[in-house]
């Protein structure tokens, strides 16, 4: 393979030489060797990079080179802050870059706007267009226009916002334009926005996954795919995981049943501050599962990602180009599983023709995990030192009468007793941590309001950013939930939580000091899942909770059952519920009432 050229060849300052020498950037990638040197020259550019090719330097270091004032617009606001991240970095200036990206306070970019009239602006196009509108910034003063991951902008729908900005632009500015893909309407925009551009492909003639990637495909029905991506978690236990999906609503489905091994999620319909914690702690790497989007994930670059799991089918050949780049980076094997139904394969045999071929697996048996954790602790075996006194007790072993073969075959069943293959699953570990003494949080919502017991603790973890295991039990009743926790924390967080809403209702946090927690999985909302809907409150239960003799169809209903979703009066589910006979969500007839359904008022329950 030819070696790219060194930096030290380039045309650049005294100052961005020493600052590549200090991060120790000697070689370009091929990117960075063809878009640097005409765009410092002053010529449009157009280029084809996947993430995690260098590109944000190939276009950073001409703008810190000429000295013009650029814009660089991002398509996500965690790609924007990684961009501000990396002009510092190779700038050696801290605020060299502002950052314009919403769910940030508007007050505060402003008063950055007037302070730093000289910095580089990175920004999404949502925002900059709100501040071109409010007048806040004059793009006719920049010379320099950066469109990065065009095709994932106009995947978003931000066409409109990107015309109205290159309309703001001096008519002479320079554009560089870089996309991970060149889709049909990259090359209509390119078309309309670049003069006599230099086209650059760095992606190769073939755009395929990383070849440290091992790529397989499990045919799998959706409703097991999470039991599979637990198994697969549990017998390659990789160091850092990825786990896309295709909706917000998966996302949160997903991490909610993986929260027990340490799921966090990401999405869109996040605030900027949520995903700004959640992605610290990925990168910090306190956080080693996480649930996200394609969307969300542009910019996640972490290295010591082994395992990315895809729970459907992508959109297109290139998302799943990207999803998979996420692992192999910086010289390490990785592993990519594809997730399908039967359908589905038929598109992956098109698919492969581009991206290589992909190893049809089984989800992993307990056998399966079984055997890998016995290869595991063999492998740890060769490779511990025997500790200073393990001769002295080999010794007095002997001495006793045991054979060297016998005290190794009994040390081996203590080492299997420890770690019994066949009857792990080890339960979920909470609480951990000696935080000192605990106390209750107890939170204005409950059953009812269709909330599980891990999306509590997830919303906790991520308003108050705590530390790792530090939530214990969590009992949760139809209108309340409470919260052990570390008493010293309580009081933050009940600070923190104020604003913070489910659905429509508030959170509405106290500190209880005098709830006394059942012993552990002993209350129903313990157990995994919440509450149960069979049992003493579930389906056939003698008060209900969806169900039971409070069921579908008694004389005055809650949720179900005599105060249920077919009762004469109705609580939630009765005459006013779905299915009473003055009917809420299902009005007179609802679910299980009598005359017309529309006949009901609003007043059904409400899922949040």
């Amino acid at each position: 393979m030819e070696e790219t050229p060194l930096f030290e060849t380039f045309d650049l300052n005294a100052n961005l030489h020493d600052r590549l020498d200090a991060i120790g950037y000697k070689n370009a990638t091929p990117v960075q060797a063809m878009a640097i040197p005409p765009a410092i020259e002053g010529h449009d550019v157009l280029a084809t990079a996947r993430t995690g090719t260098g590109k944000t330097a190939a276009f950073v270091l001409p703008i810190l080179q000429t000295g013009r004032p650029g814009v660089i617009i991002c398509p996500t606001r965690e790609l924007a802050l990684q961009v501000v991240t990396e002009v510092e970095r190779l700038s050696g200036i801290e605020d060299r870059a502002i950052p314009l990206i919403g769910g940030a306070a508007m007050k505060k970019q402003i008063q950055q706007l007037q302070d730093l009239p000289d910095a580089i602006l990175v920004a999404t196009p949502g925002r900059i267009c709100d501040h071109i509108d409010r007048g806040n910034v004059n793009l006719y003063d920049r010379d320099i226009l950066v469109l990065d991951e065009a095709d994932e902008m106009l995947s978003m729908g931000f066409s409109d916002d990107l015309d109205y900005i290159v309309e703001k632009m001096h008519p002479e500015h320079q554009t560089l334009l870089f996309s991970a893909t060149m889709p049909k309407q990259i090359r209509k925009l390119a078309g309309k926005i670049l003069k006599d551009p230099i086209t650059i492909k760095a992606s190769g003639e073939k755009d395929r996954p990383p070849s440290l990637v091992d790529q397989y495909l499990m045919i799998c029905k959706m409703s097991n795919r999470i039991q599979a991506m637990e198994r697969l978690l549990l017998a390659w236990k990789p160091e850092a995981t990825m786990i896309f999906c295709k909706t917000r609503n998966r996302v949160e489905i997903v991490a909610d049943a993986l929260r027990p091994e340490g799921a966090e999620a990401i999405h869109g319909g996040m605030s900027q501050a949520e995903r700004t914690r959640v992605m610290g702690r990925f990168r910090e790497g306190r956080t080693n599962l996480l649930v996200a989007t394609d969307v969300a994930s542009r910019g996640i670059d972490v290295d010591r990602v082994d395992l990315v799991i895809q729970d459907d089918l992508p959109s297109d050949d290139d998302t799943y180009i990207h999803r998979v780049g996420r692992t192999g980076r910086a010289g390490r094997a990785g592993r990519s599983v594809l997730m399908i139904g039967n359908r589905a394969t038929r598109h992956v045999s098109r698919m492969e023709k581009k991206v290589g071929n992909l190893t049809k697996m089984d989800v992993p048996s307990q056998g399966d995990i079984d055997a890998l954790r016995l290869v595991r602790m063999l492998d740890e075996l060769i490779e511990v030192e025997p500790a200073d006194n393990a001769q002295e007790v080999l010794d007095e072993a002997i001495e006793r009468g045991l054979a060297p073969e016998d005290i190794a075959m009994k040390a081996m069943t203590l080492l299997l007793g420890a770690k019994s293959p066949g009857s792990e699953k080890a339960p979920v570990e909470t609480n951990t941590r000696d935080n000192g003494p605990k106390a209750a949080l107890v939170l204005g919502l409950g059953g009812m309001d269709g909330i599980s017991a891990g999306a509590v603790a997830g919303m906790l973890y991520k308003v108050g950013n705590l530390p790792d295991n530090c939530v214990g039990r969590i009992e949760m009743l139809d209108k309340i939930t409470a919260v052990e926790l570390p008493e010293s924390m309580i009081d933050q967080l009940v600070t923190d939580l104020q604003e913070e809403k489910v659905g429509r209702r508030f959170v509405r946090p106290r500190k209880s000091d005098d709830w006394t927690f059942a012993p552990e999985g002993s209350h129903p909302s313990q157990r995994r899942g919440g509450f149960n809907r069979g049992g003493d409150r579930g389906r056939g239960g003698d008060r209900g909770g969806r169900g039971g003799d409070r069921g579908r169809g008694g004389d005055r209903g809650g949720r179900g059952g005599d105060r249920g979703r077919g009762g004469d009066r109705g609580g939630r589910g009765g005459d006013r519920g779905r299915g009473g006979d003055r009917g809420g969500r299902g009005g007179d007839r609802g679910r299980g009432g009598f005359g017309q359904r529309r006949q009901g008022g609003g007043g059904g329950s409400r899922r949040y």
